[in-house]
């Protein structure tokens, strides 16, 4: 017998294993380019949650710096002037509102697609919101309290709020390809008031 007939009797084995690991070679690179799409697309959808709530946040900051001037506006006229035009009441308080952050809200299960210190950043600065709405209205002078709220009680996380979100802000403007916006804005008094009421 022939080493041609005896090759003959394993054709189909051959063929059947040619095919096998052709099989699973096609497979395993068929995962690869999967893979390699899954991770675009999560890349992009990263981009698109982290694109958003920039544009919240560039809003909002302009909201708070905004509300820290008015702040400290009132405390220095209520500190330098006998009877103040201007005070904490409820006109003050329906004037100056915080909007709602609607789009953190809404894309909050999908801040676990952002780099950690991203997460961080952007909670952080939402609970500065959130500090600065729950003392505003403390604000307002009850005589039932007994003691009084200062301005530094809004105006501290109002500063933390402006301030510490900027180093976020550049890593989403290099992850969205976006120019770099002009971050500094004008707080006021703010700081001198902090200053003076932590003396």
């Amino acid at each position: 017998m022939s080493l041609y007939d005896e090759m003959k009797g394993w054709q189909s084995g051959i063929g059947a294993l040619f095919g096998f690991v052709a099989l699973i070679v096609g497979a395993l690179w068929n995962f690869r380019l999967n893979r390699r799409r899954d991770a675009a697309l999560r890349t992009e959808e990263a981009i698109s949650v982290a694109a958003a709530l920039y544009g919240e946040i560039v809003l909002l900051r302009m909201e708070v710096a905004a509300l820290a001037r008015a702040v400290s506006r009132v405390a220095v006229s209520i500190g330098t002037q006998r009877n103040p035009i201007i005070k904490f009441d409820k006109h003050f308080m329906d004037a100056h509102v915080v909007s709602e952050a609607i789009l953190y809200k809404a894309l909050a299960a999908k801040l676990g697609l952002l780099p950690a210190q991203l997460i961080i950043a952007i909670t952080e600065f939402h609970n500065n919101i959130q500090q600065v709405r729950n003392a505003l209205p403390l604000l307002i002078d009850d005589p039932t309290r007994g003691y009084v709220y200062g301005a530094s009680n809004v105006l501290v996380p109002a500063r933390d709020a402006v301030l510490d979100i900027v180093p976020a802000m550049r890593i989403i403007e290099q992850m969205a390809k976006m120019p770099e916006r002009e971050t500094a804005i004008d707080l006021g008094h703010t700081e001198g008031i902090i200053a003076q009421d932590q003396e």
